[in-house]
């Protein structure tokens, strides 16, 4: 999923002794938000490079992205990680740490200007029924529409306190059901492209009631894998591999478990 180019560019922000203490801080503070803000980091690069940002811009992005929750330092423990349903005064305190984030950073060092925008605006959507500012369309920086659908999409597959972690291809779902509402369509068209709904590894029932398993996902067709087949159905019949790209007539209608 990510290439050196993209990967020297993640290593070049980690290598940041100054922004390096504040995630050390982060990672103290919680777990979740430390490793959550590196995958989200990972993903918004592959997005940006797909969409043809300079080096310069994904290294704002990535910077951005890495950071975009630092302001839940800021929001007491209980409340992130609160397995019953928070009450009004306590989603305010969450609602605000993109702000509270942001302030915090500009105080302390001279970031990008994008790469402040990406972490004001990574909780807006694109229908403007998001947060703090309730910016819409291409009022929200591009910054913010990409890491917003990393952010929802890790954030998804994720166990939290109050709820198990979907599957990939759940998530997936769940972003193409956000298309053109919650989510820029033109960053959701280039997530399709690159994330694949199920890894290597994820074992899936087939629309002819055959179990497989994954074995390779190609870019551009995630939900058309190449699958080792074993046929439950005919116990002769030895397992064989299959490119859904090339049967037209099978198809994937059933999502087991990935494989550890």
């Amino acid at each position: 999923m990510i290439n050196n180019v993209n990967r020297k560019i993640v290593d070049e922000i980690l290598s940041s002794q100054e922004l390096m203490i504040n995630m050390i801080d982060l990672k103290v503070f919680d777990d979740y938000t430390f490793y959550h803000s590196l995958n989200v980091a990972i993903i918004s690069i592959v997005l940006g490079a797909s969409l043809n940002f300079t080096k310069k811009e994904l290294y704002a992005l990535g910077l951005g992205a890495i950071l975009h929750d630092i302001g839940k330092i800021f929001v007491p423990k209980e409340i992130l990680n609160k397995p019953d349903k928070l009450d009004n005064k306590e989603w305010a305190r969450i609602r605000n740490h993109p702000i509270i984030g942001f302030k915090f950073l500009k105080d302390k060092f001279k970031l990008p200007v994008d790469a402040y925008k990406g972490i004001q605006m990574h909780h807006e959507r694109w229908n403007g029924s998001g947060y703090p500012k309730k910016h819409s369309f291409k009022d929200i920086s591009i910054y913010g529409r990409i890491i917003a659908v990393a952010d929802v999409y890790d954030a998804l597959i994720s166990d939290r306190p109050y709820r198990k972690g979907l599957l990939p291809s759940e998530a997936v779902e769940y972003i193409i059901a956000g298309n053109d509402s919650l989510f820029d369509p033109e960053i959701v068209g280039m997530f399709l492209k690159k994330v694949t709904p199920y890894p290597s590894g994820t074992i899936v029932k087939l629309s002819n009631k055959s179990l497989a398993i994954v074995v390779e996902n190609y870019e551009g067709s995630g939900n058309r894998p190449l699958v080792r087949v074993f046929n439950k159905n005919d116990e002769n019949i030895d397992p064989y591999i299959l490119d859904l790209r090339k049967d037209g007539n099978l198809s994937i209608t059933i999502i087991g478990v990935k494989k550890e």
